[in-house]
């Protein structure tokens, strides 16, 4: 007789007997659920903390986590039958006294229920990474999905075809890299494998005529989806992927390229790294597998291959780590990477990755907490010194570019922009920020070619919402409500608290005469910003101010509001972070 778990449809555990088992607890429910549908019922304390406990530091997450145990193990664990095993680096439920429905081959989630059905726990980031994933592999199931249904998350086919190679590149077709797996047993060396993964979409970025599809988008699927559908999404006819283990002592890196619509294995090879922190030896890899890439696909265009000097060493690991935190995207990450790469440049002020990367977090702090000035005109120091430290990385000139489109200097914003994407024609966010530079200087048509090629190269990326509103702002000067209305709700979609979309929407919604809709809208917006103000507005630098006045008289259009709703202060500090 064994326990019974019901994950598809409302969780339930019930014991041998048919006796439902309460859990009290939603994180306690998630460490069962997490712990079930693991390889084999056992994830590390830390791999738990992480994705319930995230937003906490990590003395706090390992007490909690350790409360969560105590109180499931008096509930599972009695009458001889020890059904929750931990000790002091890992948890596992007893697979072997357990029935999960989810496990079952043949289950299918249309049919019994979808998996955690109603369940979410608010403010873990990663915890929904988690459940998304879950989801998307059961949906997949041993079923042939139906040819005529479309993708679910995708984007509308008129406003993105992925069937199509990104305009630019004379025709080539796209390139994606999937996340490096850790099979080294040590899931703390996630990261690295990451961060190889990041690495090889740099240096892949770095050939002009090769469309590479972003890291975000790439790194968004879980590793049981099909690899066939994986290229469908993402619009890529390659793929790399590969994995990180351990060599006696030192590490190996395996890598392959095969085509996404077949499997065919095109290439493999594998590399052994003394430690995949030496940047030398991570170099070396990278140009190998590119020099085979250019042989394979048969293009004649020489790779532009850097002689870099070696970074100090701790500073790449710096680096990566904090490249880690900076994707998670909350508030406690953002304050570890900007310290992660602070201690970076510390030990290597030359270092034009470590640059890169502390400009990067400051410029997301900026745009997130509508900073001040003062931080902007930093940002922009900084994004200049790591375009001298490497004057043909993109990255630094984008960074540079950005700042001087906050600081209302459109031409030298556009100049910069413009030669980040000529360093880097697959910069996806360049493309992006040029064309929200468009906007902001009050030329929206041109804006869309380059928000529409951002859409292109990074087609699943979760952060597109930046694109999509922009792509909302650009319909929204042309007089297109519908379409302006349509481009903010999928950037809503994809990001909730995002104020600048819920602004397009209500004022499109307004000015296209649909007040009720409206209405509606700016409910939603006060549920995730209820002190929103006319200053969240007024930060945004348009170099016409009348853009300023134009969208606080679409949000007074709304029915059903005070006057002067919008002009009450914000209680928010102009510097504090608050992810849009």
């Amino acid at each position: 007789m064994r326990f019974s778990v019901r994950l598809l449809g409302p969780f339930q555990l019930s014991t041998p007997d048919g006796r439902r088992v309460e859990i009290s607890s939603k994180k306690g429910t998630a460490v069962i659920a997490m712990l079930a549908m693991s390889r084999d019922g056992e994830h590390t304390r830390g791999w738990l903390q992480d994705r319930l406990w995230g937003s906490r530091g990590h003395a706090e997450a390992a007490g909690s986590l350790r409360r969560e145990l105590s109180n499931l193990r008096k509930l599972l664990n009695g009458a001889g039958i020890e059904l929750l095993v931990s000790d002091r680096d890992r948890v596992r439920l007893r697979l072997d006294r357990i029935v999960v429905d989810a496990r079952d081959p043949s289950a299918d989630p249309a049919i019994a229920g979808e998996f955690l059905e109603g369940f979410d726990i608010p403010g873990e980031a990663s915890f929904r990474d988690w459940l998304r994933e879950q989801r998307a592999r059961l949906m997949r199931g041993p079923r042939p999905p139906a040819p005529a249904a479309p993708v679910p998350g995708g984007l509308p086919s008129h406003i993105l075809d992925t069937s199509q190679p990104p305009v630019g590149f004379t025709g080539n077709q796209a390139i994606a890299v999937l996340p490096f797996t850790n099979v080294t047993g040590d899931e703390t060396l996630d990261y690295l494998a990451e961060g190889i993964s990041e690495e090889l979409i740099v240096g892949l970025s770095r050939i002009r005529w090769l469309p590479v599809i972003a890291r975000s988008s790439s790194f968004s699927f879980a590793d049981t989806i099909d690899r066939k559908v994986i290229g469908q999404r993402l619009g890529a006819h390659y793929l790399i992927e590969g994995h990180l283990y351990r060599a006696y002592d030192s590490f190996g890196v395996s890598a392959s390229l095969s085509e996404a619509a077949t499997g065919y294995a095109i290439w493999s090879r594998r590399f052994t790294l003394q430690s995949p922190a030496l940047r030398d030896e991570l170099e070396q890899f990278v140009n190998e597998l590119v020099a085979q890439l250019e042989i394979r696909i048969e293009h004649a265009e020489q790779i532009r291959i850097r002689n870099k000097r070696q970074d100090a060493l701790g500073v790449s690991d710096l680096i990566w780590r904090g490249r880690w935190h900076l994707n998670r995207l909350t508030r406690a990450d953002s304050d570890m990477a900007q310290k992660l790469f602070a201690d970076a440049l510390a030990l290597d002020p030359d270092s034009a990755e470590a640059l890169i990367q502390v400009t990067s977090a400051l410029g997301w702090s900026i745009w997130a907490g509508r900073q001040p000035q003062e931080q902007i005109l930093r940002m922009r120091k900084l994004a200049k010194q790591a375009s001298l430290a490497d004057p043909d990385d993109g990255r630094g000139f984008m960074l540079a570019g950005i700042a001087e489109m906050w600081l209302r200097h459109p031409h030298e914003a556009k100049t910069l922009l413009q030669h980040a994407i000529a360093l880097n024609p697959s910069l996806a966010l360049a493309h992006a920020q040029l064309g929200g530079c468009y906007n902001l200087a009050g030329e929206p048509a041109k804006a869309i070619d380059h928000l529409k090629a951002s859409l292109r190269l990074s087609s699943n990326d979760p952060n597109i919402f930046y694109a999509l509103g922009e792509l909302a702002m650009s319909h929204t000067m042309c007089g297109r409500w519908a379409d302006a209305a349509e481009h903010a709700s999928l950037s809503l979609a994809r990001r909730p608290a995002y104020w600048y979309a819920h602004v397009l929407k209500i004022n499109a919604l307004a000015r296209g005469g649909h007040l009720a809709a409206a209405r509606l809208a700016t409910d939603e917006l006060l549920a995730v910003k209820p002190n929103f103000s006319r200053r969240y507005i007024e930060w945004l630098p348009f170099v016409d101010r009348t853009w300023i006045d134009h969208f606080v008289e679409g949000l007074k259009m709304v029915p059903g509001r005070d006057a002067d709703w919008l002009e009450r202060d914000s209680q928010e500090s102009p510097a504090h972070f608050e992810p849009n």
